[in-house]
């Protein structure tokens, strides 16, 4: 299977009778553009007010991210919206923690290891601790090819590392906790805690591809499900295989949440 081009919502309609609706959606590179300082990045004007309109029509948006939990409120500004922050491990459900996910000592084990490859040259590489992992991104090198080696070398340098989980994202390298824990998880936990009974899901990145098989596998409790992919020249493989449909980039995005705030809008009388 592979992702198709969406251009009208008639094929997602369906969903719309069974309620409550969910939108499970990623951030970076889905509802933010990707740039050059993850830091900068933010959830667009547009995003923002679709989604709150969405939110207001009781629709069940719950945003499910890498970042950590305040990085992802922050960068959102949606009060309304459930979130599921660092791949699954915390969760911020009717305005607080609801759940997290046990990490140990993964935060001490975090410290080493930046202090053991503090001394290694990565030029063009940030380093972005995520709590319980780090992330390695290299979209700002001028040699990317050589960039990514270097932070293999630099992991490989430290033996901590041989306690996370390695994956890898568009321009990044990521060890997270080696636990039961991804986007995956991280979705089906907010299906069954929002009580949703239909989903539509928005992502763009490899680690997506998790929440896109996870939310499909609901159709056998009896969800009514639909995937859609965010196009872009750094797509994998992966995310158009576990997709249903895709969109253009985070205007395409733009585009299908105005036309499911007006598709879910209440008629008069």
């Amino acid at each position: 299977m592979t992702a198709v081009p969406l251009t009208d919502i008639e094929p997602l309609r369906w969903l719309f009778s069974f309620k409550p609706l969910g939108l499970f959606s990623d951030i970076d590179g889905t509802l933010s553009p990707i740039v050059e300082r993850p830091e900068d990045a933010r959830v667009t004007p547009r995003c923002r007010d679709l989604l709150l309109r969405l939110i207001e029509q009781g629709v069940q948006v719950a945003l499910i991210t890498g970042r950590e939990l305040d990085v992802a409120r922050s960068m959102a500004g949606l009060e309304g919206a459930a979130y599921a922050a660092s791949h699954g491990l915390d969760f911020w459900i009717d305005g607080s923690i609801e759940m997290r996910v046990a990490v140990g000592e993964y935060p001490a084990l975090v410290d080493r290891m930046l202090q053991e490859i503090g001394a290694v040259a990565l030029p063009g590489v940030t380093i972005e601790r995520k709590g319980s992992g780090v992330a390695f991104h290299y979209r700002r090198a001028t040699h990317e090819a050589a960039a990514r080696a270097g932070i293999e070398r630099a992991i490989e340098s430290t033996a901590v590392a041989r306690h996370f989980r390695q994956i890898e994202g568009r321009k990044v390298i990521e060890l997270r906790p080696d636990v039961e824990a991804s986007k995956g998880t991280a979705a089906r936990r907010l299906a069954h805690r929002l009580g949703v009974r239909s989903i539509i899901c928005l992502g763009d990145d490899r680690t997506d591809a998790d929440m896109f098989q996870s939310v499909a596998a609901l159709a056998n409790e009896g969800l009514g499900v639909r995937s859609v992919a965010v196009m872009s020249a750094e797509i994998h493989p992966d995310v158009l295989a576990a997709a249903d449909y895709s969109v253009e980039g985070v205007g395409g995005v733009e585009w299908l949440l105005a036309e499911l705030a007006d598709a879910v809008r209440p008629t008069a009388g």
